[in-house]
């Protein structure tokens, strides 16, 4: 199955992505990330996300890419703790220093090639597998027979942008921003000035570029053998990530994506899918008064979308309510047992608890990644417990299951 990778520049787009539905998302410290100028996590902000993330079955991939200096190594040592400590699964690298100091601290994390390496053939996507990189994340400027070309001959996952802003330059080769005011993109601070409007004889904004949208493609991408459709945008608010995501996910599902909802939430001139299909003739576009027509209220639905988790798995139990003992409920969900207790049920003073009573107060799962599936009860006559009792068993099986989905991830 595709993996659905969103951004994340701080914690309120990391919950709407959560709650969304994505398999895995990406982030960057405040040190070190491509995207200096979002949010960003703090070492500690940074377990708390994975830690969240992990408990859902999602991973966490950490941007350490940009280009660094001799000076900075103390302090690239200090981030790359912070990852492992983190527990995060695996870090996004541009400079092979960089990934040469991750193996000698952390020889167990994963290195992703990042797409500022311009990773363009199956020859350079063996190269980097051959240093040690799990993943690469291919350029936006490939075309689908050339990312074929790459899956097909290197074994090796294979990351591909599916929505968000294109550089009118090769990825991760672009200077203009480093010339004209000294803010290079390789550091992380690019000042987008290929935004301005550059003129050339009788066309203007020659150098911004629609944004790029693949998710009508992704089942082509996944019989392709890509392995991670990524989302751009940890500069974007959260209902940008959000409804990508779930457009991905209807996608995946085979539904058609509602690209007019993507395009009220963020377009330059609407979407291209610019050299993905050869489309570079219609690839210039510019942030235009009708582009934010619609736009509170995509925005609005967005939000009233992500404001509570979306169901991830079944989780099937079953509760035993015997004379004289704990209530107890064994739980199972995607392989993961677990058994907890509760008090003791009392002797029916008017009547006595019902399965279909249990049945229901175990399933209000609301506000958890969870939907009840098979249930099954058991229940000596004569007793009651409460609801809230009951309740308190649920919540206990329900953190047991997420804290060994975790461990799962974790233990890889």
């Amino acid at each position: 199955m595709l993996e659905i990778l969103a951004p994340c520049g701080n914690e309120e787009t990391l919950n709407a992505v959560l709650n969304s539905g994505t398999d895995a998302v990406y982030l960057g410290l405040h040190s070190f990330s491509a995207r200096k100028n979002a949010v960003n996590f703090s070492g500690e902000e940074l377990k708390s996300a994975v830690q969240a993330a992990h408990r859902q079955g999602v991973r966490v991939y950490v941007t350490l890419n940009t280009l660094v200096f001799d000076e900075e190594i103390k302090a690239l040592e200090k981030a790359v703790n912070e990852i492992c400590c983190a527990k995060a699964d695996g870090v996004i690298v541009q400079d092979f220093g960089v990934a040469g100091k991750v193996k000698e601290i952390a020889p167990n994390l994963r290195l992703h090639a990042s797409t500022q390496m311009t990773v363009t053939s199956a020859s350079g996507a063996e190269f980097v597998q051959k240093q040690g990189f799990s993943r690469v994340v291919l350029p936006r400027e490939l075309s689908l027979a050339e990312i074929r070309e790459i899956t097909s001959r290197v074994d090796i996952e294979t990351e591909v942008f599916v929505h968000g802003a294109l550089c009118v330059c090769v990825s991760g080769q672009c200077l203009l921003s480093a010339v004209i005011g000294g803010r290079s993109g390789n550091r992380g601070l690019c000042a987008q000035p290929c935004r301005l409007n550059y003129k050339c004889e009788n066309r203007e904004n020659v150098l911004s570029l629609k944004d790029l949208s693949l998710i009508s493609e992704l089942k082509l991408l996944e019989q392709a053998g890509v392995t991670s459709a990524k989302i751009e945008g940890r500069m974007k608010r959260p209902e940008y990530a959000a409804a990508a995501v779930f457009q991905c996910r209807a996608a995946l599902k085979g539904e058609k994506a509602d690209e007019e909802l993507l395009k009220r939430v963020f377009s330059r001139s609407g979407f291209t899918k610019g050299y993905f299909d050869g489309s570079l003739s219609d690839m210039q576009g510019i942030r235009q008064r009708e582009d934010s027509e619609g736009s509170e209220e995509a925005l609005a639905q967005i939000r009233q979308l992500y404001k509570t988790p979306c169901k991830r798995f079944f989780i099937d139990m079953e509760v035993n309510v015997k004379n004289g003992q704990p209530v107890s409920c064994m739980a199972e969900c995607n392989g993961i047992f677990v058994c907890v207790y509760g008090e003791a049920p009392q002797k029916a003073l008017k009547r006595s608890i019902t399965e279909s009573e249990i049945a229901v107060q175990m399933g209000k799962l609301g506000g958890t990644v969870f939907e009840l599936g098979k249930f099954k009860c058991s229940v000596d006559d004569g007793l009651f417990i409460s609801a809230s009792a009951l309740n308190d068993i649920r919540r206990k099986a329900v953190d047991e299951i997420c804290s060994n989905i975790a461990r799962k991830i974790e233990e890889g």
